[in-house]
């Protein structure tokens, strides 16, 4: 997925028309326009990182060719899945989906076991 699909997904999943989200990140609409038809590559590091914290996503998201799905925002008053990361991992070092999917299962395996 790239730069352009991600930011027009996001900005699709917050709501937002490419007018709103020009305006919260002090641009015109045109800009937003050429972002996500990648027609403009070159974003500047503080537009990225602006829309990370809009979207709440890490400007890593944005960036990387290799993320293919959009983050899942936390739930109202909730912590969200790289905040959980964070919290597990120590935030040191990368922190793949594989070592996420595997401390879910155990999640998982705990709580059926408590069921019991």
């Amino acid at each position: 997925m790239t730069i352009a699909q991600k930011i027009k997904a996001l900005r699709k999943q917050a709501k937002l028309t490419q007018t709103e989200l020009g305006d919260m990140l002090g641009v015109q609409k045109n800009a937003v326009s050429k972002w996500e038809c990648g027609r403009v590559t070159d974003i500047p590091a503080g537009k990225i990182k602006a829309m990370a914290k809009i979207f709440d996503v890490p400007p890593s998201y944005l960036i990387d060719n290799e993320a293919v799905s959009v983050p899942k925002p936390a739930p109202e008053g909730g912590v969200s899945e790289e905040e959980i990361k964070f919290a597990l991992f120590g935030g040191d070092g990368e922190i793949t989906d594989a070592m996420y999917e595997e401390v879910k299962q155990f999640a998982a395996f705990v709580k059926a076991r408590s069921r019991k």
